[in-house]
């Protein structure tokens, strides 16, 4: 079966993964992604090299710039303080990173963060038992992104627009369930549930633990799998991507999906750990988890993101957090700080894209002088090889 494309060339469908995607494998995918005129930048090649890597240096500079101002910043407490700070948003980031390389946004991560929260404490209030209420608030994170993923698809609409309207729905269900009060009472903290997600493992806390584990999960999954690549090829071209067979309706709906997942995970464990149930819980963590990801070096322009660099992004927020209390500077200055640090890591990355332009227009031209060289010489070769001949009797 071939498909006739609009530059009048033909593709070969057994050429990428539109049929059988279980028997092509990742190689072809990418020859005929290539074939349409898509060509992704392997992530964890030079753009993570050079990229994550000077932000695990401002990341420890920023640390070590502190202690030297206050030594008790460098203590375990307050590095344990440091990473828990950062655990919550920055496992929601890991999502984002998924969405932003595909040009898109949710808006709705806290709301989503909150209304599991609620849920849980609502049933274990009533009487569930809380591994129970706690599997229903993981069920709750997945369907809830799934119901983003399909209004997007349905209405042909960017899935800002609609996570902008479903961060007041969630919310709104989350305000009326608990009453538009902190439900603390009645909730079984001596269960092992609190116990267990609400304390630490080897003297580390479990959100810890949690952000660690789902950097490394989401890491593989954008980096290593076909799921991952596709995502990727979504945001660098999506209609040479829809043209070599990828559904970008199921990618969408698949990545709204992860991303609803984790902020449910967040909302379990939280909630083990704070042992109340906020409605307010997640307000503003929309700002926190794509600045992360944007920090971290994923472009909103498209088809490339670091999850690792999300997490260390994730880290140099919690950073200026604490390090603005160290020198008693009032946290509302947290907000200032971080929007800078959005503005400054938007700013690099268009640099950097200018100058990939620039160098891919100047290898373009001397590609295309070269050819005419080439051209030239074949020309003048064939003209002289022709006098030759006509000079022989």
């Amino acid at each position: 079966m071939r498909r006739r494309l609009p530059s009048g060339k033909r593709l070969a469908m057994s050429d990428v993964a539109a049929g059988d995607p279980g028997q092509v494998g990742q190689g072809s995918h990418r020859r005929g992604l290539a074939a349409v005129g898509l060509v992704i930048r392997r992530p964890g090649s030079l753009f993570d090299r050079f990229y994550a890597l000077p932000l695990a240096i401002v990341l420890a500079a920023m640390v070590g710039g502190i202690g030297a101002f206050h030594p008790q910043y460098l203590t375990r407490y307050s590095l344990i303080n440091l990473g828990t700070g950062a655990a919550y948003f920055g496992t929601m980031a890991l999502g984002m990173v998924f969405l932003l390389s595909m040009r898109e946004i949710d808006l709705s991560v806290g709301s989503i963060f909150g209304l599991t929260i609620i849920v849980e404490a609502h049933l274990m209030t009533v009487g569930v038992n809380p591994w129970l209420a706690a599997l229903v608030g993981l069920s709750l994170g997945p369907l809830l992104g799934a119901i983003n993923g399909l209004v997007s698809n349905a209405l042909k609409i960017q899935t800002i627009i609609v996570t902008l309207g479903t961060l007041s729905i969630y919310r709104s269900v989350a305000l009326v369930i608990s009453h538009d009060t902190i439900i603390e009472g009645n909730l079984p903290t001596k269960n092992s549930y609190f116990v267990k997600l609400g304390g630490s493992w080897l003297a580390v806390p479990v959100s810890i633990w949690m952000f660690g584990i789902a950097a490394v999960v989401m890491h593989v999954i954008y980096r290593y799998t076909r799921f991952g690549f596709n995502v990727r090829a979504v945001g660098s071209n999506a209609e040479a991507a829809r043209l070599a067979g990828i559904s970008i309706a199921r990618v969408r709906l698949s990545a709204l999906v992860i991303q609803g997942t984790l902020c449910s995970i967040c909302g379990i464990v939280a909630f083990a750990y704070l042992e109340a149930g906020d409605p307010i819980s997640g307000t503003g963590y929309e700002l926190s988890v794509i600045a992360a990801a944007i920090i971290g070096g994923t472009a909103l322009s498209g088809g490339q993101g670091s999850v690792i660099g999300a997490l260390i992004g994730a880290l140099i927020i919690s950073t200026i957090t604490t390090g603005l209390i160290q020198f008693g500077v009032t946290q509302d200055w947290a907000v200032f700080a971080t929007g800078a640090a959005i503005i400054a890591a938007v700013a690099l990355d268009a640099y950097f894209k200018r100058r990939r332009q620039r160098a891919a227009e100047r290898l373009g031209l001397a590609m295309v002088t070269t050819r005419r060289r080439r051209r030239s010489a074949d020309a003048k070769t064939f003209v002289q090889g022709g006098a030759v001949e006509d000079d022989q009797p």
